[in-house]
């Protein structure tokens, strides 16, 4: 039945929500299905909710991988010549002074507010001038024989140019030192020498460092003339600075040179000797030659305050790193282990220290004694430099400096000089020189300031191999049977030390002998035990000598023979004016010996002048101290640390 007064809608409003409601779940389950609105964004993709953490691990293992990779492929950069752009910097620097576009504020009366004078030092408006590095004193020189270790030679096998094919590895050396006057060369760049002043500004932010002390040798010829100066050859791996540049170097190169010795002082003004293991202790020269003012007391205050100030710089080298001593700021500063210092558990390194702190404690009390506190003699040889302290050498007035000549040939005669090499102040300042100046420009382009050489040393004799001395001659007497006789002192050195043998010779006999020797006499062999192991047999057989060898070590034989290829030929009495007297204090009439040596040539000596020599007295000093001086152990540093500093460039 029809209703009455009810439309369609009304009629049918069931349905139609009904539908909508189907077609309304419809649409979402087709959102949920084709659509899928639960999507997530992973980096570049969209996945599902359920794969959100597959997605998420594969891409952490794939970070993963590029972090531990050992080998990753670089992005490709363009070079930029940073210090070509920085030299190019300085040389296209105006020279002119920097001014203010305006004035900051209102000035201040410093000498009102004072009440003082202020005084502004002004640079001089003259030319800019060459340093003029002040000379050193004349330097003193002192010969000496050593036995180089033979764990040096493993070390550094350029030593084998200097010794015997064989051990012992005895060698000859000269030593030269000087000093140089740090105030002085202030005085220069200041412009109180009568000089050109040097602007403060060229010099105060790099620094001035002592870059070399260099040395020249003239051997004495047969006629008595000197020949042409030659340079000496320093120990291999001398630290060397002025060989660690490049002619084409610009000024950071050589900033960063000036701030590495100024580290290592020490190393470059006063080089290691090489390591020994008998002969002399290597003594600074200064101190082995008598002065003949010894006996004063501000001389013996200043011997004691040298020693004592060696005494603890050594010390330092052995009980601090080469790290903390050098401050490198890190990197490696040895070669390897066989030229980095003896650890300081080691028996033979803490000896020595123990023995350097002894001594200290002697020579603070000799200086006490005379009247010098322990206060004033601390680092009297401190030689502060630093790019940030440009003052440090110029505060010194003087400054110790030595160098080792090993290419000295046995038996010669040489004299020596010596220079102080310094950084220029003017490198590299080409636009702060009058461009129009060729002599100005050309301040700029050497790297080193060297100074005058300085007056030549007094001779220096380097012990021969050989020796032979003449102490007493006669002749045969009335109605004697024995005819006339020679006794001769025959030397020869070996393992450190000269070895003395005396014979009787005749007219027609060859001064030919043999010599017995006590001490250690040692050969080592470095590949089948190693420095330390060598060093602790030699401690044990100092305390016991019963002990017995290790492999590796071998002793020599005790007798050596000595053919001087020289033939005496006559024995006669000097008749001229008396040469002086004998040790005996009794004026002698001098006898005359004849000889002939290999090469066929006379050779003329006396009994009161041979033993009156200086030779002589070397020769018998050193035979007599060969007994009283124990081996010293091996495996002791052969290269500096500062060695690494300034590795030799090829320009």
């Amino acid at each position: 039945m029809k209703l009455k007064g009810v439309n369609p809608i009304e009629q049918h409003i069931e349905k139609i929500v009904l539908a909508l409601m189907l077609v309304l779940l419809l649409g979402v389950l087709a959102m949920q299905f084709v659509q899928r609105p639960n999507d997530i964004d992973v980096g570049n993709r969209t996945v599902s909710p359920d794969q959100v953490f597959t997605v998420l691990e594969s891409q952490a293992n794939l970070l993963n991988s590029q972090i531990t990779d050992l080998s990753p492929t670089l992005p490709e950069l363009k070079p930029v010549d940073l210090v070509e752009r920085y030299n190019s910097a300085f040389e296209n620097a105006s020279g002119g002074a920097m001014q203010l576009s305006a004035a900051l504020g209102k000035g201040v009366d410093i000498t009102g507010a004072t009440g003082t004078t202020v005084f502004v030092p002004t640079v001089s408006e003259g030319p800019v001038a060459a340093l003029t590095v002040p000379i050193t004193s004349t330097p003193v020189a002192a010969s000496m024989w050593s036995t180089l270790d033979p764990y040096a030679v493993v070390q550094v096998p350029e030593f084998e140019a200097y010794i015997p094919s064989a051990q012992p590895f005895d060698f000859p050396s000269v030593s030269i030192e000087a000093s140089f006057n740090g105030k002085d060369l202030e005085a220069a760049l200041m412009g109180r020498d009568g000089g050109n002043a040097i602007p403060r500004r060229f010099w105060s932010a790099n620094g001035l460092a002592i870059l070399g002390f260099e040395a020249q040798r003239q051997r004495l010829n047969a006629d008595g003339s000197w020949g042409a100066p030659e340079p000496i050859e320093t120990p291999p791996h001398t630290p060397t600075p002025t060989q660690a540049i490049t002619e084409d170097a610009g000024l950071s190169e050589l900033t960063e040179l000036v701030s590495k010795a100024g580290r290592v002082i020490d190393e470059i003004a006063r080089p290691m000797f090489p390591p020994t293991i008998a002969g002399a202790i290597w003594e600074p020269p200064s101190e082995q030659i008598s002065t003949g003012n010894e006996d004063t007391e501000s001389t013996a205050i200043t011997r004691l305050k040298r020693r004592l100030s060696r005494a603890q710089r050594e010390l330092d080298r052995l009980t601090n790193t080469p790290a903390q001593r050098q401050n490198t700021g890190g990197g490696k500063t040895g070669r390897d282990s066989r030229t980095s210092n003896p650890p300081p558990s080691s028996p033979r390194n803490q000896n020595r220290i123990d023995k350097l702190r002894t001594d200290i404690k002697d020579l603070e009390d000799q200086l006490t004694d005379l009247g010098v506190t322990n206060d004033t003699t601390r680092n009297t040889n401190r030689t502060r430099t630093s790019g940030s302290d440009f003052g440090s050498i110029l505060e010194e007035d003087s400054i110790d400096l030595w160098i080792h000549d090993l290419g000295v040939e046995p038996g010669a005669t040489y004299r020596y000089r010596t220079r102080v090499v310094v950084n220029n102040p003017l490198f590299r300042k080409s636009s702060e020189l009058d461009p129009d100046d060729a002599e100005q420009q050309a301040l700029a382009m050497e790297p080193f300031a060297r100074g005058q050489w300085s007056q030549w040393s007094d001779q220096i004799v380097v012990g021969a191999k050989e020796y032979f001395f003449v102490t007493k001659a006669e002749l045969s007497g009335q109605g004697s049977a024995i005819g006339p006789k020679a006794t001769i002192e025959v030397y020869k050195m070996y393992y450190g030390h000269y070895r003395r043998s005396t014979l009787s010779a005749s007219p027609g006999d060859g001064l030919s002998t043999s010599v017995r020797m006590s001490g250690d006499l040692l050969v080592f062999d470095p590949a089948l035990i190693e420095a330390q192991e060598a060093a602790k047999a030699i401690n044990a057989i100092e305390t016991d000598p019963s002990v017995q060898l290790p492999e590796g070590i071998s002793e020599l034989p005790k007798k050596i023979s000595i053919e001087l290829g020289i033939y005496l030929l006559d024995i006669y009495t000097y008749q001229g004016q008396n040469e002086g007297s004998s040790f005996s204090g009794q004026n002698e009439q001098p006898m005359r010996v004849v000889l002939r040596d290999r090469e066929g040539g006379v050779i003329v000596r006396s009994d009161i002048s041979d033993e009156s020599s200086q030779a002589y007295e070397l020769a018998s000093s050193s035979s007599s101290s060969a007994t009283n001086t124990p081996l010293r152990a091996p495996g002791a540093p052969a290269i500096s640390p500062a060695a690494e500093l300034f590795e030799p460039q090829i320009p």
